[in-house]
């Protein structure tokens, strides 16, 4: 197998750097399309007490993980809480870190645009209140206000209000912004199979959601860190074969290291 397959996780957090080649590191990343923020966490085994210090609220932490030579972010965001507690002998400090969470709770916005400004040009400069990367914007209506905008409101409301307005949908996903038409993917090129790291075969599901059949594949593969929210994958199963797009999964790594997600066409 090579040296592809040798498990790689790297924390950035409290101005260090923790690696699993000299510490035991688990975490669990989840993300979907819904407009909250998604919430993860990491657990680093038998840290210094130094180490554990350093780490605080507020600071800004990154989970890179894959295999040696392949190695992306899955995960980046600011530090929600941390606590640390012996477990047997091991002492694990656990990280939960939001992503843009702090900011789209607690940020209140009043601002006033000029006449005749378009909603892509309120929401660049809304969107840059979280200081997190746009990922995309594109609108399905990109409206003009002709007497311009006030707004005075929460900044996740203010957001939701303007891209509602041009038809569109919001969400936030591994630090990046992504405002887009409802269904649309982000092309990824990735064909998977059982040779490039899918587990078994895709299994069906069909459920309810806000009066709508939903139908797709729920997908298990050796963790890939640049699959997230509606990346397209082509898949080639005994199940399912053709272009499916994410609607939600997780990363996560313990006895195994994984990228679950659930697919639709």
């Amino acid at each position: 197998m090579g040296n592809s397959w040798i498990r790689q996780v790297v924390i950035l957090a409290g101005g260090r750097r923790f690696h699993n080649d000299d510490l035991t590191i688990e975490f669990d990343v989840p993300f979907d399309n819904t407009e909250a923020p998604d919430v993860a966490k990491a657990t680093i085994f038998n840290l210094s007490d130094n180490s554990i210090n350093a780490i605080k609220k507020n600071q800004h932490v990154v989970i890179n993980a894959g295999y040696k030579g392949d190695v992306g972010t899955i995960f980046k965001g600011t530090l929600q809480n941390a606590s640390t507690r012996w477990h047997g002998v091991d002492k694990a400090t656990e990280l939960i870190i939001g992503d843009g969470a702090m900011e789209w709770l607690s940020t209140e916005v009043s601002q006033t645009y000029a006449e005749n400004i378009q909603a892509s040009a309120i929401l660049r400069d809304l969107t840059g209140m979280f200081g997190l990367e746009l990922g995309r914007l594109d609108l399905v209506n990109d409206l003009t206000y002709p007497k311009g905008r006030c707004i005075d409101a929460m900044l996740k409301d203010a957001i939701k209000q303007i891209v509602k307005e041009c038809e569109s949908h919001f969400n936030i996903s591994m630090g990046k912004i992504y405002i887009m038409p409802f269904g649309e993917g982000i092309e990824t090129g990735f064909l998977l199979n059982s040779n490039t790291g899918l587990i078994g075969s895709p299994e069906a599901f069909e459920r309810e959601e806000q009066g709508e059949t939903m139908k797709g594949f729920k997908v298990q593969m050796l963790l890939n860190h640049r699959i997230t929210i509606n990346s397209i994958l082509q898949i080639q199963s005994r199940t399912a074969n053709g272009r499916y797009r994410v609607l939600k999964g997780r990363h996560r790594s313990s006895v195994d290291f994984l990228t679950e997600v659930e697919v639709v066409e």
